[in-house]
């Protein structure tokens, strides 16, 4: 007759409450054990309804960014309680899994307090590091008490607290194997039980192995023609397949004791690159953009680079719960540049093509080379050229005193063959993108044949000039005063003495001043000669100071 494990609701079943049911009198040891990289410690390791129980990872990476925890085997963010932030430590995300009585510590360790069986079930954390993500899981199993009495099981019928079941390797990957194996096993195993559950269902039994017939195993509704039994109670599942993620539980017999177990066995998916949607992004500056992280679901860990460089959340930089899209909000010209999203599991990173992002921007300003005035003899050549800092590069146009050439681009250049071609040279730099235009303007001179040359000395100083301006100014003055005060005395003089008016603003000797030549006068006329104020020529100026 085969034998299997006993079924639900007989004598087994009263074995377990005994189990379950602990306090000050029945209190489960804990197993002294070392565990493999990314285990979670349960302190106490089997806790009572109405304690309290700490969830702590053994080896936690360095330089921890964020420590998430989630109530189930994955990273549902429906499932999470919290993400515990080491830099603001009292400043935790609360998730909708939270009840209320869970805190984060340092080490990303999970505080419960009051837990009750409710509180039973798998949790996970998810630990994120500058290169180095880690996703660990753990059964928590919440045990009852009984207080003020102690159940004290039958001899041949009692319970050993419940083992660790060690995973190797710890992160299995597709295709490939895994062994799970109790840790400390009793001594005078005569059956152990796999099933593919967090109970004894028959439903979920795997097999049944004995000690004493190792090739001779129990085959339950649940094996898959992939498990074996072991010794040391083991189970070794090759060729694994993400179906194989779930709970696996084991039933051992060992007389006087029955030992139960537990172990969440996630198996993982090498991953494949992601994508980054849109591919390519053209965003104005102080404006916003999105993109989104397209994964494999057997991605448990997004993170997002720019220039090669991890970002972090900041206060214009948004990551959604899970990382799978990044916002930017009021956009500045540095955060233009290759944007990618890097997955990651336990077994397995990828990263995802850049997808670049442009800010247009511009043009402020303009200027061109070279800077004006600029004075030039004709024959000569005339290259300038236009400068503008813009995204996307400005379209340009040159005008010359208003009026357009028809020439564009950003350098100008021509042959100086006439002096038409000097006056203001104007620069039009424009932004399709943005819509923004800049000008800049220059001076161009092209001196004719009888100017002196760009730059000659005339051979008088400021002051000099200014002293010929001064005195021809006076002079004309001079000249006037001296007109009108021979008009003056020309016609108030008595007839006789109009005879022969000195017209000195003609530069002609005395004469009369109307009708024929008079004869001169004997004596001569004692009265002042005024062809002596006959002005000199024009190069008199010179000598006015």
């Amino acid at each position: 007759m085969e034998r299997g494990p006993p079924r639900p609701g007989g004598p087994w079943a009263r074995v377990l409450l005994a189990a379950s049911v602990l306090g000050s009198c029945l209190q489960p040891a804990p197993v002294q054990s070392t565990r493999p990289p990314g285990t979670i410690v349960l302190s106490p390791p089997s806790p009572v309804v109405g304690g309290g129980v700490s969830l702590a990872p053994r080896d936690p990476p360095q330089n921890v960014l964020s420590c998430a925890w989630f109530r189930s085997a994955t990273t549902d963010e429906t499932r999470r309680i919290l993400t515990y932030y080491p830099s603001a430590p009292s400043a935790p995300s609360i998730g909708p899994a939270h009840t209320g009585r869970e805190t984060g510590g340092p080490g990303c360790a999970l505080h419960i307090a009051g837990v009750t069986l409710s509180d039973t079930g798998t949790y996970s954390l998810l630990m994120e590091a500058p290169g180095n993500r880690v996703l660990t899981a753990v059964l928590l199993r919440v045990w009852a008490s009984v207080l003020g009495s102690c159940l004290q099981p039958a001899p041949a019928q009692s319970t050993r607290p419940p083992g660790t079941i060690v995973l190797s390797p710890p992160s299995p990957a597709v295709g490939g194997g895994v062994s799970l194996a109790l840790q400390d096993p009793p001594q005078n195993v005569l059956s152990c039980a796999w099933f593919r559950s967090e109970t004894s269902d028959e439903p979920g039994r795997i097999l049944t192995y004995y000690p004493s017939a190792p090739s001779a195993p129990s085959i339950g509704p649940a094996h898959t023609g992939r498990e074996t039994g072991g010794p040391g109670c083991a189970l070794h599942i090759a060729g694994v397949t993400l179906s194989d993620t779930g709970n696996y539980s084991l039933w051992m017999d060992a007389p006087p004791n029955k030992v139960t177990a537990a172990v969440f066995v996630r198996v993982w998916e090498m991953l494949p690159r992601p994508t980054v949607t849109p591919n390519q992004t053209l965003v104005p500056e102080n404006g916003t953009f999105s993109l989104t992280c397209n994964s494999s679901p057997s991605a448990d860990t997004r993170l997002w680079l720019r220039d090669g460089e991890p970002l972090g959340p900041s206060r214009r930089l948004v990551l959604s719960p899970d990382n799978h899209t990044l916002t930017v909000l009021n956009v500045t010209r540095g955060d233009a540049g290759a944007y990618q999203c890097e997955v990651g599991n336990a077994v397995s990173t990828n990263r995802s093509e850049p997808s670049p992002v442009t800010v247009t921007y511009g043009p402020d300003s303009a200027r061109i080379d070279p800077p004006g005035p600029i004075l030039l003899p004709l024959g000569s050549p005339l290259t300038l050229t236009c400068v503008a800092d813009s995204v996307p590069a400005p379209s340009y146009r040159w005008a010359l005193n208003g009026t357009d050439t028809g020439q564009t681009g950003s350098s100008f250049t021509l042959t100086l063959t006439t002096s038409a071609q000097q006056g203001t040279y104007e620069c039009q730099a424009h932004n399709s993108g943005t819509n923004l235009t800049a000008w800049a303007s220059v001076a161009v001179r092209v001196p004719g044949p009888d100017s002196p040359p760009p730059g000659a000395d005339s051979g008088l100083s400021a002051g000099a000039i200014a002293g010929i301006v001064i005195g021809s100014l006076a002079g004309v003055a001079l000249a006037g005063v001296a007109a009108s005060f021979l008009y003056s005395r020309c016609w108030n003089e008595p007839p006789q003495a109009k005879a022969a008016p000195v017209l000195v603003y003609e530069n002609l000797p005395p004469t009369a001043c109307a009708g024929g030549a008079a004869p001169p006068r004997n004596p001569p006329d004692p009265g002042p000669t005024y062809e002596t104020l006959q002005p000199r020529q024009p190069d008199v100026y010179e000598e006015l100071k």
